[in-house]
């Protein structure tokens, strides 16, 4: 199996020396709105310290398969995904930790560091924030906007039982779209978005009310689905350190930071 199959969502094939960009938290509470609400790109704060198991199926030109992905997740900045193949043969750990990454290529014993902003060739999403990876499994939006006036100056007043819709730019200039719907007070979540390149689609998310998650990379046919099988529990302890094991040498490691 390639590393670009394996990896897929996380795309760790190359990184940016880009810093990562702020929560979004700042654009939540404007003065027409009296509670913060939790923006789409967010993840709630009751989300936060669980481990979720999470079922993957992938097809595109490379082949297909199945992933199982253990998040154990502390808070946005700091998380830890592991992958493994039905047999239960693990093909990579990552840590994130304050916007830096660690990677261990488990079957090669070999690691990989990066700081910056995560690429993703396989979806052709572009560089984004390393909490992108949590957000995609988690059903969020992987970007905020560069402006947060966007969502500050949005009326989710407006019939919150039909979805609004939002159209932003991220901090690198890309387009995206979004439909969201108000999940619980003050909790917004999206039901679909798009990555547009010029008048085309570059990748599409949609999520449905039984929980599947499906993206498609436009160009190249790549299709994704994943859901959660069962719900999620509280994480036994904090995360520790990320840390290289013994045994483990340095990886070709494209696009260091």
């Amino acid at each position: 199996m390639r590393r670009s199959i394996p990896l897929l969502l996380l795309g760790l094939a190359s990184l940016s020396g880009c810093a990562t960009t702020g929560s979004g938290r700042e654009g939540a509470v404007s003065a027409g709105r009296p509670f913060p609400a939790t923006a789409p790109w967010e993840i709630p704060e009751a989300e936060w310290r669980t481990q979720r198991i999470v079922r993957m199926r992938y097809e595109g030109q490379e082949g297909s398969g199945t992933l199982r992905l253990v998040l154990r997740f502390e808070d946005p900045e700091s998380f830890h995904v592991s992958a493994s193949d039905r047999l239960g043969r693990r093909w990579w750990d990552l840590s994130v930790r304050g916007g830096e990454a660690l990677v261990l290529w488990v079957r090669e014993r070999t690691f990989c560091r990066y700081g910056g902003d995560l690429e993703i060739p396989a979806l052709s999403l572009g560089p984004v924030p390393a909490r992108a990876v949590a957000a995609l499994l988690m059903r969020r939006l992987p970007v905020p906007p560069a402006d947060a006036r966007v969502w500050e100056e949005t009326d989710v007043s407006v019939r919150p039982d039909r979805g609004v819709e939002l159209d932003f730019k991220d901090h690198r200039g890309r387009r995206w779209t979004t439909e969201i719907t108000m999940a619980g007070p003050y909790h917004w979540t999206p039901g679909r978005w798009t990555l547009w390149r010029g008048d085309r689609e570059q990748a599409s998310w949609s999520g449905d009310v039984d929980g599947m998650a499906r993206l498609v990379e436009s160009d190249t046919g790549l299709e994704l689905r994943w859901a959660q099988p069962r719900a999620a529990v509280k994480l036994a302890a904090p995360l520790p350190a990320p840390a290289v094991p013994s045994g483990y040498r340095p990886g070709v490691c494209d696009g260091d930071a």
